[in-house]
């Protein structure tokens, strides 16, 4: 469902454009109001809406200042922009700000607002709120039953939908595509693509009942009802559905929950078996199907620590810059063994990156580039691994930032560079750079990225997957042993950081040089 907020002074204008429309049936959620441009930022922070309808006068942030905020911040954020003066040039900056439309107040009908409504929701990545089946009313009152949005089922048409005693769901989270590709700047979401995929496939199961849905935005859901007798086949024919939306979207992670005998069940097994699970691709980057019940055997339960924030800031406030970078890596990595919450980790640790940057006395611009650099590269770390990487690159330029070693050596770099020439065949860590050359590892890091342009780890990949081409064009070593041979303790991400480098796959490069 696609989020809406708005934002107008006047009370009676919010509540008429409340109920101008059956916005649930339309496939969008009012998801805050806000009576001025500030509260209206500070709601677009906190609840990530896709489109905003704002008003052009507003008092304390005026919606011409507040579209370009958030043209400037949240780009992908469609503004609606109402007017209650026919002058062009009065919004003609909103426009230029990125704004959809404008909509004049004394002219403003359903069906001009359901018409704006879907121009804005055609540029959102991943967003299609007038494809979906609105005539599925059982599957939309399932959807708000599992949401919270209702506290009762239709009991009886789901009694006579699902017939047979066995219920499973199987839940794919489609937004983790949608971001990725954005990273390329392809504005092109397959939201669209992935459901009908879903629906076709779905066909194909025979003696099942099922419902689809599209739960927390982008989530793919599907439960199904079917004889106990046939769950090996359904199993079957689930991981073969799984299997082909992997050919699109490589990245996806397909969840299936246990087998339950009830309806009354729904929502636990939703929430426990779902909820808790369809975003853990970031920590499973070599799982491609995760069995609810297999991964509550395997995983052992660790605490999530608080984060001792007031001993964080005191070391801040007392410049001690590299205990407190320490204290929050450690801090991560906690969370990411208690694989904790994904939106709720990235968040923390920007928040706590940012407050970082305000010890640091940066201008108001750098501050701005810098928050939208880092906090660009933590969003967009697709799995556990990436993102500690960057949280370690962030932190080793802040500390060098605050004045940690301004002034290596000339000759430091061509060292270093020979020490990671030698030894990259071993497992070799920054740590172990750090620990040879007697630097501090979180200026290193920040060192070698002002140097190199480049991360340490992706410079080492870049070397390690040169040598291994080489080996590939001269020598008939099988790739299994080219990837151990080059350092590389596991084939799959061998495999997979060889064809982030060089386009292809280890075999394609192989035949390639062969041919």
């Amino acid at each position: 469902m696609i989020k809406v907020l708005i934002a107008d002074d006047e009370y009676i204008m919010r509540q008429g454009l409340k109920y101008m429309i059956n916005w649930e049936d339309e496939g969008y959620g009012i998801v805050g109001e806000a009576s001025n441009g500030q509260e209206a930022l500070k709601l677009t922070q906190e609840l990530s809406p896709h489109i905003i309808i704002c008003d052009i006068v507003m008092p304390v942030l005026d919606g011409v200042d507040f579209s370009q905020l958030i043209h400037e911040n949240y780009p992908n954020i469609q503004l609606i922009i109402l007017s209650g003066y026919d002058k062009f040039e009065y919004v003609r900056n909103t426009l230029i700000n990125g704004a959809v439309d404008y909509i004049l107040k004394p002219t403003l009908t359903p069906d001009g607002m359901r018409s704006t409504l879907k121009k804005a929701s055609e540029r959102i990545p991943g967003c299609c709120p007038d494809k979906r089946d609105k005539g599925n009313i059982l599957g939309r009152s399932v959807e708000r039953y599992l949401i919270g949005q209702a506290r009762e089922l239709p009991v009886e048409r789901l009694s006579q939908r699902f017939p047979y005693g066995c219920y499973q769901f199987y839940a794919v989270n489609i937004k983790r595509e949608n971001t990725a590709r954005a990273r390329n700047l392809q504005a092109v979401s397959i939201t669209k693509v992935l459901y009908q995929k879903i629906e076709r496939e779905l066909q194909e199961f025979k003696n099942v009942n099922y419902l689809q849905m599209l739960l927390r935005e982008e989530v793919a859901c599907i439960l199904l009802n079917y004889d106990e007798s046939c769950s090996v086949k359904v199993m079957m024919q689930l991981k073969q559905l799984n299997d082909k939306l992997l050919d699109i979207c490589s990245s996806l992670l397909g969840v299936c929950s246990r087998r339950f005998v009830s309806y009354r069940q729904l929502y636990d097994i939703y929430q426990r078996d779902i909820t808790e699970n369809v975003d853990k691709a970031f920590y499973y980057p070599n799982i491609k199907l995760l069995m609810a019940e297999d991964l509550e055997k395997d995983t052992k339960k660790v605490k999530k620590e608080r984060f001792d924030f007031a001993a964080y800031n005191q070391m801040l406030n007392c410049k001690q810059y590299e205990n407190a970078a320490k204290l929050l890596m450690d801090y991560g990595s906690r969370c990411i063994e208690a694989k904790v919450d994904v939106y709720g980790l990235k968040n923390q640790i920007k928040n706590m990156i940012y407050h970082f940057m305000e010890y640091l006395e940066l201008s108001d611009s750098d501050m701005e580039e810098k928050r939208y650099e880092f906090f660009t590269r933590l969003n967009q770390a697709a799995y556990s691994i990436e993102f500690m990487e960057a949280v370690r690159d962030i932190l080793g330029q802040l500390v060098a930032m605050a004045g940690v070693e301004k002034e290596p050596n000339a000759d430091r770099m061509e060292r270093l560079l020979y020490y990671i020439a030698e030894n990259y065949k071993e497992d070799l860590k920054l740590a172990d750079l750090s620990e040879a050359f007697n630097m501090n590892y979180y200026y290193l890091s920040a060192y070698f990225n002002q140097e190199m342009k480049e991360s340490f780890s992706d410079y080492l990949n870049r070397i390690r997957i040169r040598q291994a081409c080489s080996l590939l064009e001269e020598t008939n070593m099988p790739i299994s042993e080219v990837g151990s041979e080059v350092g590389y303790s596991d084939h799959s991400y061998f495999c997979r950081v060889f064809k982030k480098i060089t386009g292809r796959t280890p075999s394609e490069w192989k035949k390639l040089q062969r041919c």
